[in-house]
This record gives C-alpha cells, sequence and structure tokens, in this order.
C-alpha cells in the first residue's frame, strides 16, 4: 500500500509539497493507499484506513463544471501528471478530492492490489454507461489490452449476448479467450470481416469499442462498407472512441449519409467521475468483475523500473507495484 495524507491543501502542481521541492512529475493515477495523516478538517476518514483515490481533479466553478461536464473542465488536473502521483511511499491528497468524493474505502476481505484497478475500470464504465451497453447487446472490442479486457469484462457483466475481440497479438488472442470473448480475430487477416460476422450468426454488431491508440482498426471497421451502410455495424448502432490517437495520425473520412440512416451514434469518452470510481470499486469487492484475472505481475516500488518493462510486454496486461 501507499501511504497516503489526506487534506493538504498546499500542493503546486507537481513541483512541490508544502513548500519542498520535487525533483520532477511524480507518476501512476491507479491509486490505492492506506491513510497516514488527516488533514485539519478532514472528518470523514481516519488514519489505518485502507482507500483509493480517483484521480481526477475538476475545479468545480468554469462554466462546463457548472453544467454538469466535469470531466472536460476546463481546468482539469488529475494525480500522477501535474500533480504528484502514486508511483511513491506517500502521496498527499488535496482537499478538494476528499471532499468531492473521490476518496473510498476498501471494503474489507479487497486486497489493495486489485482494488487499484478501480480507476481504469470506472474509465470503462463511464463509456459503457453513455454508449448505454445493455443485456443483449452484440459489441466488438478494437484492442486486447488492458483496457479492451476491462471493456470484456465490463460488457459481460453488462449483459452482452456477444462480444468480439480484434487483436494483432497472438498472445494477447488467447487472452481474451480465456477471459470470455466469443470470437477473437487477427486485424491482419484476410479473413477478418467474414469472421466477425459469421461468428455472430450475420447479426453484425449493436456497439463498437476502439480501445487502441491506433486509427487503422477505426478506418477497417469503417471501411467495410457496402450498399451505402456500414456493415459490421447494425442500424442504431453506438460508437465510442475510447483510446486517444497519434496527433499526426490523418483524418479520418466516413461516410455521413450512412451515419445518418443507419442512425449511428458516435461517442468520445475521457476519464471518469468519483461516483464511477465508487461503482467500480463496488464491482471489484463483490468479484461482479474479477479485475485479479488481469493482473499478471506484482512488484515493490524499488523494481519500477523492471515493471515499466514488463508493462511494454504483451504478455502482461496489468503490472501492479506495491510501495509497501
Amino acid at each position: 500500500d501507499g501511504r497516503l495524507f489526506l487534506g493538504r491543501k498546499r500542493i503546486k502542481e507537481s513541483q512541490e509539497i508544502d513548500g519542498r521541492p520535487l525533483p520532477g512529475p511524480i507518476i501512476g493515477h491507479e491509486i490505492a493507499g492506506r491513510i497516514v495523516e488527516v488533514g485539519e478538517g478532514v472528518t470523514q476518514y481516519r488514519s489505518g484506513e485502507l482507500v483509493i483515490v480517483a484521480p481526477g481533479i475538476s475545479c468545480g466553478t468554469c462554466d462546463l463544471c457548472r453544467a454538469g461536464q466535469v470531466l472536460v473542465c476546463r481546468n482539469y488536473e488529475a494525480l500522477g501528471y501535474r500533480y504528484p502521483g502514486g508511483f511513491a511511499q506517500y502521496l498527499a491528497v488535496p482537499a478538494l478530492l476528499v471532499n468531492d468524493g473521490s476518496v473510498n474505502r476498501i471494503p474489507a476481505g479487497t486486497p489493495s492490489w486489485t482494488a487499484c484497478l478501480a480507476e481504469p475500470l470506472a474509465c470503462t464504465l463511464n463509456a459503457q454507461e453513455a454508449m448505454g451497453i445493455r443485456k443483449g447487446d452484440t459489441v466488438l472490442i478494437a484492442g486486447g489490452g488492458p483496457m479492451g479486457s476491462l471493456h470484456l469484462l465490463l460488457a459481460r457483466h453488462r449483459g452482452a449476448s456477444f462480444i468480439a475481440v480484434s487483436e494483432p497479438d497472438a498472445t494477447r488472442r488467447e487472452m481474451a479467450k480465456r477471459l470470455g470473448a466469443n470470437v477473437v480475430v487477427n486485424p491482419a487477416s484476410s479473413a477478418w470481416a467474414s469472421e466477425l460476422v459469421n461468428e455472430n450468426g450475420g447479426r453484425g454488431y449493436s456497439a463498437a469499442i476502439f480501445a487502441v491508440s491506433s486509427i487503422a482498426p477505426i478506418r477497417q471497421l469503417f471501411g467495410f462498407f457496402e450498399a451505402g451502410a456500414y456493415q459490421l455495424l447494425t442500424p442504431g448502432a453506438r460508437v465510442n472512441f475510447f483510446a486517444g490517437l497519434d496527433p499526426g495520425d490523418p483524418p479520418l473520412d466516413l461516410d455521413v449519409r450512412a451515419l445518418h440512416y443507419q442512425a449511428l451514434s458516435i461517442f468520445g469518452s475521457v476519464n471518469s467521475t468519483p461516483r464511477q470510481n465508487a461503482d467500480a470499486l463496488s464491482l471489484i469487492a463483490a468479484k461482479s468483475i474479477d479485475v485479479a484475472r488481469l493482473v499478471t505481475a506484482r512488484l515493490p516500488l524499488a523494481k519500477l523500473g523492471e515493471a515499466m518493462q514488463l508493462a511494454t510486454s504483451p504478455a502482461h496486461l496489468k503490472v501492479v507495484i506495491e510501495p509497501e
């Protein structure tokens, strides 16, 4: 567990804490830890409690926050970026996060090495809530990495009847099969589209999620176009661009007429709310989403460099750092 100081007000970006300079940004935004000290006025938590911390910091005062769009706050910040993050033995949690519900107690019996995955699970929850993933959906997920895998588990929990994963790496295709995908395809295969169509009985997909930072699978999906329609998508399908793309990627050409007549909905999603983090933690604690299946290594903080190397390997999904 990391050690948390709750309610610190004097945190300046990632440069100093309480006037003490830091050597540089401390990354890590999927955070669980044990409280060692609470700040003045913090009465709802006490030292010794295990908690998760949702990292997003919205100002609460800009026009977007006032309109309820806190995830696209004009002054949005986060732990692990401009504020110090969780790859440390100690972390000071800003008072704003303490007061807006971003700190949640970890239920007894739930280990911190699974509880810390509430943050990425909450991001998938944010996307799937916006899309309305529901019972009976047929879902296509591009990307079998950590986030695609979480989308797979969450879509199944929400009642999806058929889930396909498109993933170029053979190791991760096997992982997706073990996690319960109905069909796993190689996007490099010439039979890619026919496999996706045939394996789900020709029904098409009512939802598609792009959980990979590449424009290639997006082009591939929307390139499967015949008779004035996007053939892999059912009328009324929802499409989510979950992962960011490289700023240098070329723009995407879409047939707006087909989008119109197929009544397709396109979503972008980013970050997650404190409520979604609390809901994600509940799903983990209840084992409704078994995130332990995604944790392929656990290393101490002293081996952070090694952990970073492991995380780049397709053989690993989530690598957890345990400061103690």
